[in-house]
């Protein structure tokens, strides 16, 4: 199956990305076979859903053209995207550890997941109270992963389908299933399950379901990006209506049409109950989501005062020593002491602020204000920071630059925020620095033509957080560890552009390879 392009594109291409698409393409495609109303592999050997006609347009409007790769599984898929035999994933989440081997596109559609239970199961306002409760989900599924790291409390069940996860909690072979609400609402719409129902929804845990592109293939993103990007919310609404109704095939057997007629009656009796107490449900669902965004909004206005209240006496605190300086009968420790009592405060104010820009940034709210920064300069200036940590532990510091020491001449340079380029490499140096074993060296290495810098250090990463390792809150062997080092690191080099990665590909040795474009030497 090939999803062929129009004559005329929807998007404007570079001059790069339109060769890409003249040389490079027809976009090899792995899919799920058997999801429906998302995507099925039919019969005829084509795959039809929403993901393809979403597809469809995205084909037509930037040149791209799609052949499906047949399999008999999702986890056939995944392997076969692993060996190469595909180029791209169809609608799948962004998870830690498909983050190591898939870059993702914008979504193509998002949906909430629901937790979908029998009839008499209590509303789940949160899993983490649930003790030794069965959950069922198709084997390799995102929300699989997420589960079993979030929420260890709950056993967890796999199964080759989404039909057969939620007939499991139909028959009671399991108490809940969590999946998608379109693919929640077809599902027992088609199988007339009326013993089931919507029982919660977990915040932060939506489908945002886009395409995964083997290896690091960022043209092919951006191409997509930009085709992704034409799709309207009316478009989505027409695709998503069309899969989803049923279809009632019409009786033509008139000898039977009495009886037929009596249990149309009756199931539309007990669809008509059943409608009721799932509106009663989805009320209920509803006010606990608007519940919930509410103590949201307060946490944020309470952070955000927080922030304000401590920013006016700092800045009181900051100008004190900065005033005392000026005497004259001050000891030269006197001096260096009030020098570094200002420079811990503008540092804490500092952070104050980006605290602020940190929850910005999470919201994929935040706009970088970029101007031309030395990123060597902002590393050696993160190292003079940690010398205390770097004296105790007896580190030695080396810096390269494409493969050679760095001079103090050299300079590297970079579009971004001076300071929030400052707080991504001070912390992943201090990570680092903690990291590393007594007498160790931390290396910083910058490869301008990759526009990368990485930050190496001698020791290991815990194989439980290898694929939490940029999540919030992960950490270990810290006694005062936040867990929020990788994770802001991470946040601020996306909100440039740019990304941070794990690389443990050389033994006892653990680097954090930050992407910054646009990394060039001074000019």
């Amino acid at each position: 199956m090939v999803l062929a392009p129009a004559a005329v594109l929807a998007v404007e291409l570079s001059p790069p990305e339109a060769r890409y698409v003249a040389e490079r393409g027809v976009v090899t495609l792995c899919v799920d076979p058997d999801w429906p109303p998302f995507e099925t592999i039919d019969a005829a050997g084509r795959h039809v859903g929403i993901a393809a006609d979403l597809l469809g347009l995205v084909a037509e409007r930037t040149g791209l053209r799609f052949t499906l790769v047949p399999t008999a599984s999702w986890d056939e898929s995944l392997e076969a995207a692993r060996q190469g035999r595909c180029r791209a994933l169809s609608f799948l989440n962004r998870t830690p550890q498909r983050e190591q081997w898939l870059l993702f596109t914008r979504p193509l559609l998002s949906d909430v997941n629901v937790f979908i239970t029998r009839e008499e199961h209590a509303f789940i306002a949160d899993p983490g109270r649930l003790d030794g409760e069965t959950i069922v989900f198709p084997s390799g599924t995102a929300m699989e992963e997420l589960i079993r790291r979030d929420y260890p409390n709950l056993n967890i069940l796999t199964t080759a389908s989404e039909d057969e996860a939620i007939a499991m909690v139909s028959d009671r072979q399991a108490d809940m299933t969590m999946r998608s609400l379109i693919v929640a609402a077809y599902t027992i719409k088609k199988r007339g399950l009326f013993n089931l129902k919507i029982a919660g929804q977990l915040p932060y845990y939506a489908n945002n379901l886009g395409l995964g592109v083997v290896g690091d293939d960022r043209t092919l993103v951006d191409i997509l990006n930009k085709g992704i990007d034409t799709i309207t919310t009316a478009e989505r609404a027409a695709i998503e209506n069309r899969h989803v109704s049923i279809n009632v095939q019409t009786v033509t057997d008139y000898g039977a049409l009495a009886k037929v007629l009596g249990a149309v009656l009756a199931l539309a009796a007990l669809g008509g109950v059943w409608a009721i107490k799932v509106k009663r449900l989805n009320t209920a669902l509803r006010r606990e989501i608007e519940r919930r965004e509410e103590l949201e909004r307060m946490r944020e206005d309470v952070e955000q005062i927080i922030r304000h209240d401590l920013v006016t006496p700092l800045s009181g605190i900051i100008g004190i020593p900065e005033l005392l300086e000026t005497e004259e009968n001050l000891t030269p420790q006197q001096r260096e002491l009030l020098r570094h009592a200002a420079t811990s405060g503008r540092r804490m104010l500092a952070t104050i602020r980006l605290a602020g820009d940190l929850a910005r940034m999470e919201k994929g709210t935040y706009h970088v204000a970029k101007a031309d920064c030395d990123v060597l300069g902002i590393i050696r200036a993160a190292r003079v920071n940690l010398d205390k940590l770097f004296a105790l532990k007896g580190l030695a510091f080396a810096v390269s630059l494409d493969g050679r020491p760095a001079g103090a001449v050299d300079r590297a340079l970079a579009r971004g925020d001076a300071n929030l380029l400052g707080n991504l490499f001070e912390n992943l140096l201090k990570n680092a620095a903690e990291a590393s074993p007594q007498g160790g060296e931390v290396a910083i290495d910058i490869r301008l033509p990759d526009g990368t810098v990485a930050v190496r250090n001698q020791g290991q990463v815990p194989p439980d957080i290898v694929d939490t390792f940029f999540e919030k809150y992960v950490t270990r062997g810290k006694t005062f560890g936040t867990g929020l080092g990788t994770y802001s690191a991470r946040l601020i080099a996306r909100a440039h552009g740019g990304d941070a990665v794990l690389d443990l590909g050389e033994p006892d040795q653990v680097t954090v390879r930050v992407l910054l474009p646009g990394l060039t030497a001074a000019r």
